[in-house]
């Protein structure tokens, strides 16, 4: 079982930023990749990644969801996205 998330496009250019936080949760939000900082989002984060998909907002709930519940890494989940439009077939 998957799900079909859009890959960023060029004209838009929102992106998901991923952090791991200090407890070892995570949390996601989707953003304009001109919006990402170049420091800490979350204040308890312990790294954060930027990921080339731009999920809906179940989307994105199923993708945190994932993560925390370790079905997805990290690691993983970077291997998915595009800038160039298109879709992932996440594995979750």
């Amino acid at each position: 079982m998957g799900i079909t998330v859009k890959n960023t496009t060029p004209d838009t250019a929102r992106v998901t930023l991923v952090g791991e936080m200090m407890d070892g949760s995570f949390d996601a939000r989707v953003m304009a990749e001109t919006d990402v900082p170049y420091t800490r989002y979350w204040d308890n984060e312990l790294e954060q990644r930027i990921v080339y998909l731009h999920p809906d907002p179940q989307q994105l709930q199923a993708i945190v969801a994932a993560l925390n519940e370790r079905r997805l890494s990290l690691d993983d989940l970077q291997n998915f996205g595009s800038s160039t439009g298109g879709s992932s077939e996440l594995p979750i």
